[in-house]
């Protein structure tokens, strides 16, 4: 069902520090940096061979107080959004919205609801194969 994991997701209070954490530690390179829909900031890393999102939101009470990198979510990729969602509804997952929608570079993705699997927050982005 996963090609590959689409990214790992961070919150931070501060994308400034973050950035340069990760260009610092990791020798990330920044691909893309964009509003966020809330009226925050996102930000796309290339950390060797894996891609990590950055996500500074407009109301930092979504961090919980937290402060830096937080783990947000993990995503994966998925050839047919359509099939994988009628499988994992099959097994009994349910998802946060009824369909998927389009996230911040064109690509339809949908979030699982973390209450049918194991808590986890994790989305599944349509990255179809060339």
């Amino acid at each position: 069902m996963f090609t590959d994991i689409y990214h790992t997701g961070y919150l931070t209070d501060n994308m400034a520090d973050v950035l340069e954490l990760l260009r610092r530690t990791f020798d990330g390179t920044v691909i893309a940096e964009m509003a966020a829909g809330d009226g925050g900031r996102l930000a796309y890393l290339r950390l060797g061979s894996a891609e990590v999102e950055v996500i500074e939101p407009a109301d930092k009470a979504r961090l919980g107080g937290r402060r830096g990198l937080v783990l947000d979510h993990v995503g994966y990729s998925v050839d047919d959004i359509d099939a994988a969602i009628a499988d994992l509804e099959a097994r009994g997952v349910r998802f946060q919205t009824a369909q998927p929608t389009i996230n911040a570079v064109g690509q339809r993705m949908i979030y699982l609801d973390p209450s049918t699997c194991g808590g986890s927050k994790v989305h599944l982005t349509e990255v179809r194969s060339a």
